[in-house]
């Protein structure tokens, strides 16, 4: 047995599943004792383990195992109102934990954290930053990948409504995900989202009046370009963001 928290954190900072596995879940028991001791460590901030896991994209079968011993954790809030599946969209996670996390607890896809932000958000904002030490191997990177089309298709796939929802800045997905320069592709599936999204929550109308209120707020941020010349909008475009990040402490 771990002689501290700090023994399970470690094992899940250097990704060793392996142990993780035959220790943490040996049994339910042993599975809900430790998750409960780490959601009681005031050093994580309100962190469970599901959260402490998922930002380092372990197999699924782990976090299977997790959610069935744990499944409360799923819908659990860390002190930035961040859910698990929130942690796993802003740490790049591959798209089939995003679709494992999102179907055991879909109502987790509209969970929006003190900066209005949604999982969807975080998948669709190259630029957005967790944690501390992410923000230093974030700035030793030459370049930022562009948002995952099969990630963000997951999440809409348990949640459209998710893609009408704004955050503090009064940004949808769809806005970050051009700002980070998403594929034509990821572009028109946040679209339609969108589209179907008003269309649900208050009808035909409400749709004019979005796409119009859109095309002028995209009006005042970018100034048009010949229509033969191709728009890459770089990073260091992008206007300086609030960042409120946790960290893993011994």
């Amino acid at each position: 047995m771990f002689s501290s928290i700090g023994d399970i954190v470690e094992l899940i900072i250097v990704q060793d599943w392996k142990t993780f596995r035959s220790s943490v879940l040996s049994s339910p028991a042993s599975c809900r004792n430790i998750a409960s001791a780490i959601s009681s460590c005031s050093e994580l901030n309100g962190m469970t383990l599901l959260h402490a896991a998922v930002r380092f994209n372990p197999p699924l079968d782990i976090v299977t195992q997790m959610i069935e011993f744990c499944p409360h954790m799923t819908a659990a809030k860390d002190c930035l109102d961040r859910t698990p599946l929130h942690v796993a969209a802003g740490s790049g996670a591959s798209p089939e934990l995003l679709a494992l996390i999102a179907h055991a607890c879909p109502a987790a896809c509209d969970v929006q954290d003190e900066e209005g932000k949604t999982p969807l958000h975080f998948a669709c904002d190259s630029s957005c930053v967790l944690f501390e030490d992410d923000q230093e191997n974030d700035e030793s990177r030459t370049s930022k990948q562009p948002p995952n089309h099969e990630s963000i298709a997951a999440l809409l796939s348990h949640s459209i409504h998710a893609a009408t929802l704004e955050d503090e800045e009064e940004k949808t997905p769809l806005e970050h995900a051009i700002m980070s320069d998403a594929s034509l592709k990821t572009v028109k599936l946040l679209q339609s989202a969108t589209s179907k999204g008003m269309q649900m929550r208050e009808g035909p109308q409400s749709l004019i009046t979005a796409t119009k209120r859109l095309h002028l707020r995209v009006q005042d941020d970018f100034t048009p370009l010949p229509a033969n010349c191709k728009c890459n909008l770089s990073s260091s475009s992008r206007p300086q963001k609030k960042s409120r990040r946790i960290t893993f402490e011994d």
